[in-house]
């Protein structure tokens, strides 16, 4: 996937010591490391309503193409 391609996640993503992604979240791939992994831009609702961005490393298998 190319930088700026817009994704949705395809399972829960994260958790424990890293921000947590729920499955069907949207993003934006925002970078891509040199093993596969892609650093993807989602954007999530907040917490005290409104929304809020949070930025995971992911495979490429745990996200789809809009």
């Amino acid at each position: 996937m190319q930088i700026g391609t817009n994704v949705k996640a395809v399972k829960d993503i994260g958790g424990g010591l890293t921000q947590s992604v729920p499955a069907g979240a949207k993003g934006t791939v925002v970078g891509r490391r040199f093993d596969g992994r892609l650093d993807v831009a989602f954007t999530l609702a907040g917490l005290l309503g409104g929304t809020r961005s949070v930025t995971a490393t992911v495979a490429a298998a745990d996200v789809a193409t809009l």
